[in-house]
């Protein structure tokens, strides 16, 4: 699905025994396995063996603040949030949660933990304020600079994917697991929050304004920028990488370049330890510029 693979199956042709004297070969499929093909790309929907009934749950549509201010409510179905101030509080969602707030509006979620993903589709200038929100993904998906607050809570997966604009994130007594950026505007990563982050965006150009444990580039063209007095653990570049430049304010503690490509570093910060080709314009720390094997 959109180029994803959504789920793999081994099936046996059989003959359609309706479709004529020469009937075709068809793949039939029993009903839970579509119940489950459907759930897996986030279609809600329920399969009663016992009953042979298939139902579909459909969204749970709302402009207006949803959820109890004290307590947790339960919600079996995805929802999609829309309007200038999007509000959801002490929820527990068993599905997707879709927010789209109107040009110049806000969203809030508040104590909110997702079984499936939240999908953040901003206008330019939107503020995400994130308080306790649990979810195993987060798709950010913007038509200009937005900027997301976390404040607790646990993300497994956060993808930026390509819009315009840019994208600036805070984290404070957060957890995010990974960043994958696929956008080729900056996405700034401020705050502590973050285990990793991936660059995947040809020309993609991401800035750690905190330290990081490990920053993978998986993209050509892309630029990493390493704040003032921020340490990045490990600088891991892929080998299929042709040409990634480093802005080094900070200390790179080890560069991994599997590419035959050198990285070009520059800026006031210092490599510790590197491993493949680099380049640098400024020689300063103990091992700037240093080129090992």
């Amino acid at each position: 699905m959109d180029g994803s693979l959504v789920t793999r199956l081994n099936v046996v042709p059989g003959v359609d025994l309706t479709s004529g004297w020469n009937g075709v070969d068809t793949v039939f499929l029993p009903l839970p396995q579509v119940s489950q093909l459907l759930e897996d790309v986030g279609v809600q929907n329920a399969w009663d063996g016992a009953s042979r009934v298939w139902t579909w749950v459909p969204p749970l549509q709302t402009s207006e603040p949803l959820g109890p201010s004290q307590g947790v409510e339960e919600v079996r179905a995805d929802i999609v949030a829309s309007g200038a101030n999007i509000v959801l509080r002490n929820l527990q969602v068993d599905g997707d949660v879709f927010v789209s707030p109107s040009p110049d509006g806000s969203v809030s979620l508040d104590h909110v933990s997702i079984d499936g993903k939240l999908v953040i589709l901003a206008s330019s200038g939107a503020p995400i304020q994130l308080s306790d929100v649990a979810s195993p993904r987060i798709d950010v998906d913007s038509e200009g600079p937005v900027s997301i607050q976390l404040n607790g809570g646990a993300v497994g997966v956060l993808d930026v994917l390509p819009g315009e604009g840019g994208l600036q994130v805070t984290g404070t007594k957060s957890s995010v697991l990974e960043v994958d950026d696929f956008a080729t505007s900056p996405v700034v990563l401020a705050g502590s929050a973050y285990e990793s982050a991936e660059i995947r965006a040809a020309d993609g150009v991401l800035k750690a304004e905190t330290s990081l444990p490990l920053v993978r580039v998986q993209a050509s063209g892309a630029t990493f920028t390493v704040g003032q007095g921020q340490t990045i653990g490990l600088l891991q570049v892929s080998p299929a990488v042709n040409g990634f430049s480093v802005d080094n304010f900070g200390t790179i503690q080890f560069l991994v370049n599997s590419s035959p490509q050198p990285v070009s570093s520059q800026g006031t910060g210092s490599v510790v330890a590197a491993m493949g080709a680099m380049t640098s314009s400024q020689a300063s720390g103990p091992a700037s510029g240093a080129t090992g094997a």
